[in-house]
């Protein structure tokens, strides 16, 4: 939150926007990003009929295709 920063930011035309601390609710792409990935691991674990024991492996996977 430094002057300089913002200075630099206000001179590339970008509109700075700050959120609480760890309250991710507030950054809607982040959110958007963990659904995805908690869906997609969801829909693989009953799509093979897996016990949820493989949850882990499930999240590791979908991150892995969603990059």
């Amino acid at each position: 939150m430094s002057k300089k920063f913002d200075n630099f930011l206000h001179e590339c035309g970008i509109q700075r926007q700050t959120s609480a601390p760890y309250t991710s609710q507030q950054n809607g792409v982040a959110e958007r990003a963990n659904w995805t990935i908690m869906e997609c691991a969801r829909n693989m674990i009953r799509a093979q009929g897996l016990d949820l024991e493989f949850w882990a492996e499930a999240v590791n996977t979908a991150v892995y295709i969603k990059n």
